[in-house]
């Protein structure tokens, strides 16, 4: 029959194995929870940076395009100013040359230039010529002017939008890779858990089997091992 010392000895080996069992069980719950919100905050981490460098490339391009918007105005502004510029100029050389015009038609009305009738109010006509050769030359270089500052605008404009579409043609750039998938670590094994369950079941029923007869020779041999040894056996370690 059973021993009472065997039997709480089976007990609280059983216990002591399903202990240790749920001890490390937990352990390695709490670690692979630990390793699960490691791996969670870095891949929140990761695409909350994506997102935002999405949204600075967003504004950016948006800024972009209020700049060039800008530049544009500025350009077209600056570009009718010189037009007013050089219609207003062209006004008063037109309203001079009237003047001069008018001037040579009404002449000097005095026969003195030089006693001969025939050369009369040709002094007038060769200044009047030669300021009214004046003017247009300077018409014409108010024009090769005003269209050498239009060409200037917009090539500086055409400069300062290419810089601004520069500034944001590479896109947001490249986001890297992302955390690694996590490796969790194993719990511990439920076979070793039953080897010492088991081991802790012949600890306490082994006395039962000792007086049984036919259990002699190295059957007797193998329970006496079993009931004696088996509390001071070294722990099964635990497998995968």
């Amino acid at each position: 029959m059973c021993e009472p010392v065997s039997i709480i000895s089976g007990l609280g080996a059983a216990a002591t194995a399903v202990g240790g069992f749920q001890s490390q069980n937990e352990q390695t719950r709490v670690q692979n929870q630990q390793i699960a919100d490691r791996y969670n905050r870095d891949r929140v981490n990761y695409e909350l940076g994506n997102l935002q460098k999405l949204a600075i490339q967003g504004t950016k391009e948006i800024d972009s395009d209020i700049n060039q918007d800008a530049i544009a105005f500025s350009a077209s502004n600056a570009i009718a100013n010189s037009f007013l510029s050089e219609a207003e100029t062209n006004r008063r050389l037109e309203e001079r040359l009237q003047s001069i015009e008018l001037a040579a038609l009404k002449g000097t009305g005095k026969a003195d230039e030089g006693g001969r009738s025939r050369s009369y109010g040709k002094n007038i006509e060769l200044k009047s010529g030669q300021a009214i050769g004046s003017l247009m030359g300077q018409r014409s270089r108010l024009g090769v002017a005003g269209f050498s500052q239009r060409r200037e605008i917009i090539n500086k404009a055409q400069k300062d939008r290419i810089a601004e579409w520069r500034r944001v043609n590479l896109g947001a750039g490249h986001s890297g890779p992302g955390p690694a998938k996590p490796t969790f670590m194993k719990g511990p094994s439920k076979l070793a858990l039953g080897l010492q369950l088991a081991g802790a079941a012949g600890t306490a029923f082994a006395p039962a089997f000792k007086g049984s007869p036919g259990l002699s020779g190295s059957q007797g041999a193998l329970t006496e091992w079993n009931t004696d040894m088996a509390i001071d056996a070294p722990p099964i370690p635990y497998i995968d």
